[in-house]
């Protein structure tokens, strides 16, 4: 007899991971500067990445997208992970919040999760890899899975 696994069952373990993801995804907000992010920091720190990137194509198009997108980028970027936190913490529109952390993910690994050109601008490249590969794994795991049917928003609301 396992009290864990006779107290819970897989619908409230799948929650658990999405509770927890969702924390992290919070934890990911707060933990920033956020007056320094929304003033240009992440632009600048991005723009850094973008050209030191070993893909020269792709290092290009994201400078080109975030220099152009300077005034709005650092809220999108900080709203986007806001949303997903929310969206998973609490259990609201679960599929779209895992999908859009799924997409901030991949777009991390991308840009920050690769061996630089000049490593001194990110020397923690494989934490960035660890971090979210793990996110999304378990990102993945709760939209295949409806982990919003339990504990959530989404099954007040009747989308469960």
């Amino acid at each position: 007899m396992n009290l864990l696994s006779d107290t819970l069952g897989i619908n409230e373990w799948l929650a658990i991971l999405r509770i927890g993801i969702g924390l992290w995804w919070l934890k990911s907000v707060f933990h920033k500067n956020i007056r320094n992010f929304l003033a240009g920091g992440i632009v600048t720190w991005t723009v850094g990445l973008a050209e030191a990137h070993p893909w020269t194509f792709y290092g290009n198009s994201i400078k080109s997208f975030v220099t152009r997108g300077a005034r709005w980028f650092p809220a999108l970027s900080l709203l986007g992970e806001l949303a997903v936190g929310i969206g998973l913490t609490f259990g609201l529109f679960t599929p779209l919040s895992a999908l859009v952390g799924i997409f901030l993910n991949i777009n991390y690994i991308a840009l920050a999760g690769v061996k630089l050109t000049d490593p001194d601008v990110n020397p923690g490249f494989r934490v960035e890899q660890g971090q979210n590969w793990n996110m999304i794994v378990g990102e993945v795991v709760i939209f295949a899975t409806g982990a919003g049917a339990v504990w959530s928003i989404d099954r007040l609301l009747g989308i469960f």
